[in-house]
C-alpha cells in the first residue's frame, strides 16, 4: 500500500514526551497523596492537641483556619483520586479541569499559610481579652468546666491572669458556703483542699495558653507553606501535559482518541 502523505503518524518523540510527563505526574500524584494525608493528620493532631483551649476562650479565628488546614487536606486527596483518573484517559477537558482543581488547592492552602501568619501574631491579644470572662463566668457552670480544669492541671497555671482572679468568680459568688478559694485543678496536690498558698500553681494560664496556640499556627503555616510549592510542580506539568495532547489534538482526527482541542487553532 502506498503511503499517503496525508497520513499522520505519531513521532517517537511525541509518544516519550508524554509518556514522560505522564510518569513525572504519576509520581507527583503520590507524593501529593502522602501530603494530604499529612495535613489531615497534623490537623487533627492540632485539633486535639488545642481543642480545649480555642473552645474556652473562644478564638473564632483560629477555629476556622484549622478548620480551613483540614478541608485543605481532603480536596488533596480529592485532587488525588481525580488526577489518578484524569490522566491516563488522554483528555484534554479532564487535565484542564485537574489543573484548575490544583489551583484552587494552591490558593486555598495560600490563604490558610497568610490567615496562620497572620494571626499568630494577635493570637495572644485575644486570649488576653477573652480567656479571664471565660474562666469566671462559665466555670462550674456548662460544658466548658472540664476544659478549665484541663487547661490549669495540663498547663499547671492558675486562672487566666492570677489565681486572685477567681474570687471574683460567678461559681465563688454563687456558693457562699464553699471551702474552695480556686478550682481543684489549681492544686499541686489536688486532694488537699485549696487554701494554702504553697499548694497553688502562681503561672498565668495566658500566657502559657497563647504559646502553644501560636506553635500550632506557625506549624499550620509551614506545612501550608511547604503543600503549596508541591502545588506548583503538578501545575506547570500538568500544564505542559495540556498543551502537548491539544498539540496532538491539531495533527490528528480527535475521534481517534476522544479529544477535543479547548485551545483554537
Amino acid at each position: 500500500m502506498p503511503y499517503s502523505n496525508n497520513a499522520k503518524v505519531p513521532s517517537e518523540d511525541g509518544c516519550c514526551r508524554v509518556s514522560v510527563i505522564k510518569a513525572v505526574l504519576y509520581a507527583y500524584q503520590f507524593v501529593f497523596m502522602l501530603t494530604g494525608i499529612g495535613i489531615i493528620g497534623v490537623g487533627v493532631w492540632k485539633y486535639l492537641e488545642t481543642y480545649h483551649y480555642f473552645t474556652v476562650a473562644d478564638l473564632n479565628m483560629y477555629s476556622a483556619v484549622l478548620y480551613l488546614f483540614i478541608i485543605t487536606g481532603c480536596l488533596v486527596i480529592c485532587a488525588v483520586i481525580f488526577g489518578f483518573c484524569a490522566i491516563p484517559k488522554n483528555r484534554t477537558k479532564l487535565i484542564f479541569v485537574f489543573i484548575l482543581v490544583l489551583v484552587l488547592i494552591f490558593l486555598l492552602e495560600s490563604l490558610v499559610a497568610i490567615l496562620a501568619y497572620f494571626y499568630q501574631h494577635n493570637v495572644a491579644e485575644d486570649v488576653n481579652l477573652r480567656l479571664n470572662s471565660s474562666f469566671l463566668e462559665n466555670y462550674n457552670r456548662n460544658s466548658k468546666t472540664d476544659s478549665v480544669d484541663f487547661i490549669q492541671g495540663n498547663l499547671h497555671c492558675c486562672g487566666a491572669q492570677t489565681f486572685s482572679d477567681w474570687k471574683y468568680s460567678r461559681w465563688i459568688k454563687g456558693s457562699p458556703g464553699i471551702k474552695n478559694k480556686v478550682p481543684d485543678s489549681c492544686c499541686k496536690t489536688p486532694e488537699f483542699f485549696c487554701d494554702h498558698p504553697s499548694n497553688i500553681y502562681y503561672a498565668r494560664c495566658e500566657e502559657r495558653l497563647a504559646v502553644i496556640l501560636k506553635v500550632s499556627l506557625w506549624v499550620i503555616c509551614a506545612v501550608s507553606l511547604g503543600v503549596s510549592v508541591l502545588q506548583v510542580i503538578g501545575v506547570v506539568f500538568g500544564i505542559k501535559l495540556f498543551l502537548k495532547l491539544e498539540a496532538d489534538d491539531r495533527n490528528y482526527n480527535p475521534s481517534t482518541n476522544g479529544n477535543e482541542s479547548l485551545i483554537p487553532p
